[in-house]
């Protein structure tokens, strides 16, 4: 007999908790709103980077929410930016969970969601923010993006690195509490 397609392991995630978490395929049906995995990740919540759901698999903020089901927690942050001072204009709290059940294959269950907080799909900023670090808009030199394992500052002086897109910018700044995020393959 063959194995569920969905439980297919598409990357072990660095973690905070035990060992790795497992990102697997999944699925997700919306007429039944039903689903785990990758699957759910892009298809409901718009998370679109597997560098962003590792990034919150590391976080700090690791909460038991029951069984062996565990909560990490992360932020991203659009800042609008003018005369040197950039102002926090938008803030998502991002939840990850990961369930630690071993299965038969040996592996733990892994990623079973990750969203917004407050919005049923993440904005496409906020997969690329937790994804790669400190990130100016393609579109306008006075927008800034930050990732954090804590609430964002209100407000913070702008980066001094030149403005490029969202997708190819170095990391120019890293707060506190960020761990880097490995070059992840096949997102």
């Amino acid at each position: 007999m063959a194995a569920d397609p969905a439980y297919k392991i598409l990357k072990h995630l660095k973690y905070k908790g035990p060992g790795h978490a497992s990102l697997r395929v999944g699925y997700y049906n919306s007429a039944k709103d039903k689903g785990f995995g990758w699957n759910k990740l892009k298809k409901k919540h718009n998370i679109t980077k597997y560098g962003a759901v590792e990034y919150v698999a590391q976080s700090p903020n690791r909460d038991h929410i029951g069984g062996q089901s565990y909560r990490e927690i992360a932020y991203a942050g659009k800042y609008k930016c003018r005369n040197g001072v950039c102002k926090l204009v938008k803030q998502y709290k991002v939840q990850l969970t990961v369930n630690e059940k071993k299965l038969r294959d040996g592996q733990d269950k892994g990623v079973i969601t990750m969203y917004c907080t407050g919005v049923l799909k993440c904005p496409k900023w906020v997969s690329t923010t937790l994804a790669k670090l400190n990130r100016r808009s393609a579109a306008s030199t006075d927008e800034q993006y930050q990732r954090s394992y804590r609430p964002l500052a209100p407000s913070t002086r702008t980066l001094t690195a030149t403005a490029v897109p969202a997708e190819k910018a170095a990391p120019a700044h890293k707060p506190s509490l960020n761990t880097p995020v490995s070059s992840g393959a096949a997102e």
